[in-house]
């Protein structure tokens, strides 16, 4: 006895099988359909007959989209030798192509084609082999020829790339930050132009590079930032004396222990030394300014 659910489920697998055949009897790949075809045969062949009409249809159905499909092939067949000529113009076309990733999925299709084409008689056939060969030969070759020339290539600027990073490694200790950056910054131009090593070969030689530059900008970063704090200790004495120059002129006081106070000052400006150059040339501005006015004002007191 049969149960509604196994007709059911058998329904809908040749449903899915029926379906799968209409989409390969329009396909244009009379290949694949061809191929795919025969499989879809042995899985019909899996499920069991019910005395069914609707099954019967779904039969007549399955029946009809494979013979379009034996149809094409037979199509193909007859016209075996024009199909074969268009097929070596294709594929000579496609062995002058440098996109070698899509030229060979093409020549694939185009050797799949080739195969169910059909017989034009052994003589012909032979001949037509022969031109179609040649043309994919001359494809390989070219690849072949591409390929080696591009590991030359790779080899080459692996070889720049090994050397470059070498050179920025030396660099990496160096102090001359000015000079330093400048030579680093030439050696990346010198990266860019090297060309391609190859994937694994440019990411590890970049972490190289990418290592000793990051080395060498943090020592130039604690460098500069240590000395932007020394600037800024610096710049803050040195606002202070400017502020006990402008206290000893305003106090009109021009005794001998007065006088040998104001010039120690510039003995003590020069000791505390450099506060950058945004700052320094403001501050001694200021601080020339307290001071020769201390000294017009004794010039004047004398006078």
């Amino acid at each position: 006895m049969v149960e509604y659910s196994d007709l059911d489920l058998n329904l809908k697998r040749k449903e899915e099988l029926v379906k799968k055949a209409k989409r390969l009897a329009e396909s244009d790949n009379v290949f694949n359909a061809v191929k795919t075809a025969s499989s879809l045969k042995r899985q019909w062949k899996r499920f069991p007959e019910y005395d069914s009409g609707f099954e019967v249809e779904l039969r007549e159905e399955f029946d009809e989209y494979l013979d379009r499909i034996e149809a094409k092939k037979h199509e193909l067949s007859l016209n075996a030798a024009d199909t074969k000529a268009a097929i070596i113009e294709k594929t000579k076309e496609v062995a002058e192509m440098t996109n070698f990733k899509k030229a060979a999925k093409i020549m694939n299709d185009l050797f799949n084609q080739w195969k169910i084409s059909g017989s034009a008689g052994k003589e012909l056939d032979d001949e037509l082999w022969v031109q179609f060969k040649e043309a994919r030969d001359t494809f390989y070759n070219n690849r072949r020829e591409y390929f080696a020339g591009l590991e030359e290539k790779r080899a080459e600027a692996k070889a720049a790339k090994e050397a470059i990073v070498a050179e920025l490694q030396e660099l990496a200790t160096s102090t001359e930050w000015r000079k330093t950056t400048r030579a680093i910054n030439e050696l990346l131009e010198k990266w860019k132009v090297a060309g391609s090593a190859g994937r694994r070969s440019d990411e590890e030689l970049w972490k190289q590079f990418s290592a000793a530059r990051k080395s060498f900008n943090q020592a130039k970063n604690a460098y500069y930032a240590e000395l932007k704090a020394s600037f800024a200790e610096r710049a803050a004495k040195k606002e202070e004396l400017i502020a006990e120059a402008k206290l000893c002129c305003a106090q009109c006081d021009f005794s001998e222990e007065m006088i040998e106070r104001v010039k120690g000052l510039r003995t003590r400006w020069k000791e505390v030394g450099f506060c950058g150059p945004n700052k320094d040339n403001e501050l001694y501005s200021q601080f020339n300014e307290a001071v020769n006015n201390f000294f017009q004002n004794l010039k004047d007191h004398r006078d």
